[in-house]
């Protein structure tokens, strides 16, 4: 009888120790680079709701907050480019968790022109409108009428003001670069995507973020190039441990953290980039930055 009663508490003692390894690699606490409780690592507040046959085209990939907690809100814009040869549906825990933390989101299949980020861009102005879209009224955008009451008859048109982003990674970041002087986005982020030529830059007029990984051979000295012609305020970092494929995934903190400082006035999170001891300028984050004294 004492032996059954050790072999029952011999095998008690294996289910605690397998049920503490599945909860060490499954549970609660994620692999942060040392950043402890940091909120871009988890999902945000709200709920999410996706919809993978949705956008201008019907194929895009559409993600916002939803449930009681975004009732009678507002909430800011991020149009992201798929790397190439994927699509939406690769990057649907990507776009839930910056969803979740309130932001209204349209992945699209990348083009090297970009034009499907602005037509994504143009599509959601129309859905704010419509009383029949879920998206009605959820969104920070505003229309103004360009009527001047002048003598002439010329209304001007109407002109669209929004709070507003665009990202990419890999070509969605090479067509990100294309689009980004477009006049309705606040700030770019590109993940893995160095410009072919190095005239990416070029279009660049708001504060934009390069995120690379360490051990992609093929992006990130060309992410470099770009952050040498960069005239805007910039920051970059190189991910250690990190290839082309997973940059986004690892990068999703940072790109979640950067779209709330910079579309939520949420401006306590600047040292968490331009800090010497910042979330993402230690640990796996090597980081840089520059032309900040113009921002």
């Amino acid at each position: 009888m004492r032996k059954a009663m050790q072999k029952r508490s011999l095998w008690v003692l294996v289910a605690v120790v397998m049920a503490m390894m599945i909860f060490a690699v499954w549970g609660c606490e994620p692999d942060d680079g040392g950043s402890g409780d940091y909120d871009t690592f988890y999902d945000g507040p709200y709920d999410t709701t996706q919809d993978l046959s949705s956008g201008p085209s019907g194929d895009s990939g559409l993600f916002y907050p939803s449930g009681a907690e975004a009732e009678g809100q507002t909430f800011p814009i991020f149009v992201w480019g798929c790397g190439a040869g994927s699509g939406p549906s690769d990057y649907t825990d990507h776009m839930n968790r910056i969803a979740s933390h309130g932001f209204v989101v349209v992945a699209e299949v990348s083009s090297n022109s970009g034009t499907e980020l602005t037509d994504a861009l143009d599509w959601l102005v129309s859905e704010n409108s419509d009383p029949s879209s879920p998206l009605y009224q959820m969104m920070d955008i505003t229309t103004n009428s360009g009527d001047s009451g002048g003598c002439d008859g010329d209304s001007g048109g109407d002109t669209v003001s929004m709070t507003a982003a665009a990202g990419g990674h890999s070509r969605g970041s090479i067509g990100t670069f294309a689009i980004a002087d477009d006049p309705r986005l606040n700030t770019t982020v590109h993940v893995a995507g160095g410009s072919f030529d190095g005239s990416g830059p070029d279009n660049l007029r708001n504060p934009t973020a390069y995120i690379a990984g360490a051990d992609d051979t093929m992006a990130t000295e060309n992410v470099e190039r770009d952050y040498r012609n960069t005239d805007v305020p910039v920051f970059m970092t190189v991910m250690d441990n990190v290839g082309h494929m997973d940059a986004a995934r690892e990068g999703l903190p940072a790109i979640v953290a950067w779209l709330r400082w910079h579309l939520m006035g949420e401006t306590e999170r600047m040292n968490d980039f331009l800090s010497e001891d910042g979330v993402f300028a230690t640990g796996m984050w090597d980081s840089k930055y520059k032309n900040w004294d113009q921002y």
